[in-house]
């Protein structure tokens, strides 16, 4: 709790490591046991028990703590246990599989129950296992041979008998002995015992700052050092924009131009689905950690979701900066400072829209493969609703007035598109005219003039008489109108991305407090 000084709480973890015999290996990463890097099987085991102890339990719980350390590595942890136990006075209460007689001789106290849960022996082992050995003869077992495992005795007599061994402990003198003193323990607690309400009442030790504050270091000091993660990022946002900037390299003024543009800005939302695939399997990995240590209330989901948003936007503004600077001066889009200034920050709004995406198909996802596939899907719904691939009027009503208002490209275009193209003279290129012949002894201004005036575009040579060459679009806005986009709307569609990146951490952070796919 927060009463007891760091300094305290920092001796006590250096007291727990030596009582532990980790001193050699205190620096050491612990690594990854699939990967076989890293401190040893027994090695780990001790340090999910020295996790425990340091919060100072009254009683300690170990579900095969030996379990699958060969016969040295089980003894040395059990022998640690063993000296914990004195020299904390810790209660631990273990469960062993298949003890050897050396393991099975450090333990104080054996509960034995058989098939349905019913009690066969509580108490005391004695020295050798004397006193468990002659309970089970005194009521008619075979004689146990002084070589035989005193473990494997007991299994075999209870389980290969005739006699009720749950009815026997019922009538023995040790379960009434066992009862009385049940009762002695518990009136003096009653009598002596003091509870601090205020702590049992409170779920976390911390507060939620506190914790936040610690998980974000621990996580910072991880994603720097997994250089592979970040470096891969970097990478693909660089390759990224190299390939986006080569395709679409100098856009030139006129209607290909514009269209250039639309679908150069449409490209570069779709690549951020590699921002979305690339934190998939770094959150499971995380999650995986918080489901263990959450278990014992350490710290909260929340302090968990948002140390995860929290740790990625550094590393995440740096390389989507990167791809901007790439991608958005080898295209040639406007060098106006408000306009750079403006497409950079909706870049990195997207970029989080997609880091967070990202993050709640993996909370809601059992596996990486799960989530891997949920991620692509959404951003190609996404895409296909943005108005850039399927113009707005050629939606079917259904899907024209639920997904394009769910889709967060379609703001993005807006937003983007539209603040380039602004009042932004449009010059046809001569390919790109439209060319018709007006009335005899009429100009094309006589013509298509008050016409021309009330309408979009504009006509290339007015005073001709011959082949008036048309323009579809006089400014940039009147090509971006076409698809129902507007000017105004950029930054509204600024604040419904941030709408979005709320909506993904309110669901990464329900699904990871309600879903829970494994506790190991």
């Amino acid at each position: 709790p927060a009463s007891v000084p760091d300094v305290d709480k920092f001796a006590y973890v250096e007291r727990v490591i030596r009582l532990l015999e980790l001193d050699d290996i205190a620096d050491c990463l612990v690594g990854d046991p699939d990967s076989g890097s890293g401190i040893s099987l027994a090695q780990r085991k001790l340090l999910s028990i020295g996790v425990e102890i340091v919060a100072k339990p009254k009683i300690l719980f170990l579900d095969e703590p030996t379990s699958p350390c060969g016969e040295a590595a089980s003894f040395r942890i059990i022998s640690i246990l063993r000296r914990l136990a004195v020299e904390e006075e810790l209660t631990i209460i273990l469960s062993l599989h298949q003890p050897s007689s050396l393991l099975f001789d450090q333990i104080d106290r054996l509960l034995l129950l058989v098939r349905g849960g019913h009690p066969v022996y509580f108490g005391d082992i004695g020295d050798d296992a004397h006193t468990l050995i002659n309970y089970f003869e005194r009521n008619g077992a075979p004689k146990c041979p002084p070589t035989a495992n005193p473990a494997e005795y007991i299994l075999d007599v209870v389980g290969a008998s005739d006699i009720d061994w749950p009815q026997a402990w019922r009538d023995s003198p040790e379960l009434h002995s066992t009862l009385v003193e049940i009762d002695r323990i518990n009136q003096t607690c009653r009598a002596e015992c003091t509870f601090d309400l205020a702590d049992s009442a409170r779920r976390f030790a911390r507060s939620h700052t506190y914790q936040f504050h610690l998980v974000a270091r621990r996580m910072l000091l991880m994603y720097w050092r997994n250089t592979d993660y970040l470096m891969t990022n970097l990478a693909l946002q660089l390759i990224g924009g190299l390939v986006l900037g080569l395709a679409f390299l100098q856009i030139k003024s006129g209607t290909g131009g514009l269209l250039q543009m639309t679908y150069a800005c449409f490209m570069a939302a779709c690549l951020c689905v590699f921002t979305a695939n690339q934190v998939i399997p770094e959150f499971i990995r995380q999650r995986r950690v918080f489901i263990r240590e959450s278990a014992t209330n350490q710290y909260g989901a929340a302090a968990f979701v948002c140390s995860c948003v929290a740790i990625e936007l550094p590393f995440l503004v740096s390389t989507s900066t990167i791809f901007f600077v790439v991608f958005y001066f080898m295209t040639g889009f406007s060098t106006t400072s408000a306009r750079v200034a403006f497409f950079w920050l909706q870049y990195i709004v997207l970029a989080i829209h997609s880091l967070t995406l990202g993050q709640a198909m993996s909370a809601i996802s059992k596996t990486e493969s799960v989530a891997a596939m949920l991620s692509p899907l959404a951003t190609t719904v996404f895409a296909l609703y943005s108005s850039a691939l399927i113009p707005v009027d050629m939606l079917p009503g259904v899907w024209r007035y639920t997904l394009r208002w769910l889709s967060p490209y379609f703001y993005w275009l807006e937003a983007v598109v539209s603040d380039q193209l602004h009042n932004i003279q449009v010059r046809c290129r001569p390919e790109e005219l439209f060319t018709f012949d007006p009335p005899a002894n009429m100009t094309c201004g006589e013509y298509a003039g008050e016409w021309v005036k009330s309408a979009i575009g504009y006509i290339d040579n007015l005073d001709s008489a011959s082949e008036c060459r048309y323009c579809p679009y006089r400014v940039g806005d009147e090509y971006y109108q076409s698809f129902s986009w507007e000017y105004t709307h950029r930054w509204r569609n600024l604040g419904i991305l941030l709408g979005f990146i709320a909506a993904n951490i309110v669901i990464t952070a329900l699904a990871i407090k309600f879903i829970k796919y494994s506790r190991r």
